[in-house]
């Protein structure tokens, strides 16, 4: 099991590694999100951005639910999944995400399936900055959060040495 915990740790670590590279390139256009008459070519890159950001969270908080045996089958789990990373399971796993991080992520969730499922000409640009806007506090919270879950998971490396 500790090598099976390694290896969650390095998916982990590689996943945010590539948010880190996203958000730097999201930053370079920050500036834009006050433009009243942005392009719609502009507006899906920036929500694109945002699409890219949440499937980075979700693929990590998948890692973690194969790990740890959560049953992802429901129609739902887009919603279960980020809902379980906020649930300490006692001697089991911690909690992964605080309430306020689950808050900015539910709101990138609820952002991807609007970017999926409709065009971009139909994304209503208020919205989407709202939730662009959140995005440098999403990040870094997300990774402090993270970083505590990983904390706790090398004292669980530790523990069965």
């Amino acid at each position: 099991m500790k090598y099976n915990i390694e290896f969650l740790i390095a998916d982990i670590e590689d996943e945010l590694l590539k948010l880190d590279q996203l958000v730097k390139e999201f930053s370079k256009h920050e500036d834009r999100l006050n433009e009243s008459d942005m392009p719609f070519y502009d507006r899906a890159a920036i929500g694109y951005f945002l699409h890219s950001f949440y499937n980075g969270c979700e693929n990590i908080f998948k890692s973690i639910a194969r790990f740890f045996e959560n049953d992802l089958l429901s129609k739902s789990w887009h919603s279960d999944v980020l809902k379980r990373m906020t649930l300490e399971i006692e001697g089991y796993r911690p909690a992964v995400i605080n309430q306020e991080l689950y808050r900015l992520l539910d709101d990138f969730r609820g952002f991807r399936h609007k970017f999926r499922y409709s065009y971009s000409f139909e994304l209503d640009w208020e919205k989407e900055v709202l939730v662009a806007k959140k995005l440098p506090r999403t990040h870094s919270l997300l990774k402090k959060n993270i970083g505590s879950f990983i904390i706790e998971l090398k004292g669980l490396i530790e523990r069965l040495d």
